[in-house]
């Protein structure tokens, strides 16, 4: 198998409970959309951000960090920096919690992974059935023969995530931030991001004020949702000049498995770290 290793952030600008799940703004939950920026749009970035915000506003999404061939590292592998996409509009879906089983858990729907790098690509689609490859989660969440294949599994307070990101105090990590937009906020004059910044400032003083509001902004930032499975969908791989060295397999499910962790309610962005292996076949 050829094992292409990913990791970086991703950002998702989406309302959050007691908000409805198709809220444009966010009022009572921990996410809220701050003067300046578009309404949310509840998409799964994995690059080519929407109005991030500091300090995410210069850090790189997710891309290929290593790669192997039966288990020995290729260093100078062709896809190594390649950027890694969710194509499709792909969005967490739980209706707060009513359509998953497990508080906390969440399907990534739909689920179209790209794969690119200058003339190569690879992209690969997951079905919920491939005999029906037009359901989508809405379909088939009262069905957990089929919808339990993608939803995820939960740690609290990840130690996997606290060593990732160096979140360790998730209490002074919130006081930190406040103080870092303050300082901010003293060398901003643009009146609108100014008031962007006075609401993200307001949102973590409320931390110690408003019930249960410490407790959802840190819940988040020590979360650990782990996903694993196997594409079962239509791939498509380009390789002009056979950059890559060999084929990768069609006919054959490609095993995935990844975490999504250390969500910020502030920032609204957090971190993704995986492997895909997709049977390969050497050739000169």
């Amino acid at each position: 198998m050829l094992d292409i290793q990913f990791e970086g952030w991703f950002q998702c600008r989406f309302p959050t409970d007691p908000d409805p799940t198709n809220d444009p703004r966010g009022l009572s939950g921990p996410t809220q959309v701050v003067p300046g920026e578009p309404d949310f749009e509840r998409i799964i970035h994995l690059n080519d951000f929407v109005s991030p915000r500091f300090p995410r506003d210069t850090d790189r999404g997710v891309t290929v960090t290593a790669v192997s061939y039966q288990e020995k590292t290729i260093a100078d592998h062709a896809l190594i920096g390649a950027s890694v996409n969710l194509i499709d509009g792909p969005q967490f879906r739980q209706r707060n919690q009513i359509t998953v089983p497990t508080a906390l858990q969440s399907a990534i729907d739909p689920f179209h992974l790209e794969i690119k790098k200058d003339d190569i690509i690879i992209r690969r689609k997951d079905f919920w059935d491939p005999v029906h490859p037009e359901l989508n989660f809405n379909d088939v969440f009262d069905d957990p023969a089929i919808a339990n294949r993608r939803l995820n599994t939960c740690v609290l307070q990840s130690t996997v995530v606290a060593e990732q990101l160096g979140i360790l105090n998730y209490e002074h990590y919130r006081i930190e931030r406040k103080k870092e937009l303050k300082t901010l906020l003293e060398k901003t004059t643009d009146p609108v991001k100014q008031a962007g910044l006075e609401k993200r400032i307001k949102n973590i003083r409320d931390d110690a004020t408003q019930t249960g509001v410490m407790i959802a902004a840190t819940q988040f930032l020590g979360l650990l949702g782990q996903y694993d499975w196997t594409m079962n969908g239509t791939s498509v791989v380009l390789d002009p000049n056979n950059k890559l060295g060999g084929e990768i397999g069609h006919s054959q499910q490609w095993p995935i498995s990844f975490w999504l962790g250390g969500y910020d309610v502030d920032t609204l962005f957090g971190y993704m770290k995986g492997t895909l292996s997709v049977p390969f076949y050497p050739k000169a």
